[in-house]
């Protein structure tokens, strides 16, 4: 049985307005939609947007998308990180949100030493669009290389807050701050840490990435993920930053640190070889499924309440995922749900996302209805219920 971990604190800057956990419950409990105009302040969407994009180089189809349109991305506060104007100035902004979120992480979970500790440092991430745009000054001989690199966000976090334990940057596109999450949760259980940050960026400062899988047919024609529907066509791009705190559960609850949901058991794996390398594999997620529970030590999974799944609104992906939790769980009926409608898919950190719904449904006791559901999607051949408009309370 692997080692439990307990997650004790949360920071968060999400669309809709949502900086902490109270915010981010009512803004799912009353089945919002963050979904907006592409912001002004990241690009002018009018050189790029075509309808048809797919046909047509050097554009991209959608004009809306998921914004953190309240949060500073110029903004450092100078007093808690003493970073030099120069270098300041030069930092990536997901850097500047990143040591924003982590003190809130570290601060809702009640951790009042950290400095020198053996404490951990994992961020998941997706683009480097800073880097991108800092390219373009061909002029340039700003010296802080680091401070422009995504590489450099565990390492900015670790240095900032004199952490100890392991840092690591993970790339590995959408599961990325799954997979830092993975990673930590392994470092804590076979001591190389006792507690750790891990956390997940994704800022869209450019319309390079978005202009690449416009070409590739993945993203939504009207940048909403319609999870598990049969209208489901893409899924569309989000800003997010956020961050938790894990440790030891012993250790935690030694500290009097705030428990607010434990992870039992993690997993990971790769499809392998499929129909095309963006094509999700059945099989592979039925066994990653079971491998984490049976690391986690639960034998009855047919008493599993919920999964919070990835569901990003592909009509490939989605109906892979229902398969393969229908199949994993039995013909007993269970509820599932995706935070994509609400808040988008902000791809290197959705799964903290997903984490964060996760913790505030079993905090409140509530399992968060899905929005954007109307009638399932004809290849999800399952026997499961799904949420609609209905709330359970446990």
């Amino acid at each position: 049985m692997t080692m439990p971990i307990a997650i004790c604190g949360m920071g968060m800057r999400l669309p809709g307005g949502i900086h902490d956990a109270d915010t981010l419950y009512n803004f799912l409990i009353n089945k919002k939609d963050a979904r907006s105009p592409t912001s002004t302040a990241r690009f002018n969407i009018s050189s790029f947007y075509n309808p048809k994009s797919s046909s047509s180089p050097n554009t991209l189809s959608m004009n809306h998308g998921y914004w953190l349109h309240d949060t500073s991305l110029t903004h450092l506060d100078s007093s808690m990180f003493p970073i030099p104007p120069t270098e300041g100035s030069a930092l990536d902004p997901q850097q500047k949100l990143l040591l924003e979120v982590v003190y809130e992480a570290l601060e809702t979970a009640g951790q009042a030493h950290w400095r020198s500790h053996n404490i951990g440092c994992y961020v998941g991430t997706f683009g480097d669009d800073w880097q991108t745009l800092v390219r373009l000054d061909d002029q340039s001989t700003d010296p802080y290389v680091l401070s422009h690199m995504d590489l450099g966000l565990s390492s900015r976090v670790a240095y900032e807050y004199d952490l100890r334990g392991p840092s690591m940057t993970v790339k590995v596109g959408c599961s990325a701050a799954g997979l830092a999450l993975h990673l930590a949760c392994q470092a804590i259980g076979q001591g190389d840490c006792d507690a750790a940050v891990v956390a997940g960026t994704s800022l869209i400062l450019s319309p390079d990435i978005a202009v690449d899988i416009s070409r590739l047919g993945a993203v939504s024609a009207d940048a909403s993920c319609k999870s598990f529907d049969a209208q489901a066509d893409g899924y569309a791009r989000a800003e997010g930053v956020n961050a938790l705190f894990v440790k030891r559960l012993d250790l935690a609850l030694r500290d009097g640190n705030p428990i607010r949901a434990v992870v039992r058991g993690t997993s990971t794996n790769t499809d392998g070889q499929t129909v095309g390398i963006t094509n999700p594999s059945q099989e592979a997620q039925e066994r990653l499924i079971r491998r984490a529970y049976e690391r986690a030590g639960i034998e009855e999974l047919q008493r599993t309440a919920m999964v919070e799944c990835h569901a990003t609104g592909t009509p490939v992906g989605d109906p892979t995922e229902a398969r393969a939790i229908s199949e994993v769980f039995g013909a007993e009926g269970m509820y599932i749900g995706s935070v994509k409608p609400n808040l988008g898919h902000s791809e290197g950190a959705a799964a903290i996302t997903s984490v964060l719904k996760a913790v505030v449904s079993l905090e409140n006791k509530t399992i968060i209805p899905n929005i954007k559901f109307q009638t399932p999607n004809p290849n999800s051949e399952s026997d499961f219920t799904t949420v609609r408009d209905l709330i359970m309370i446990y």
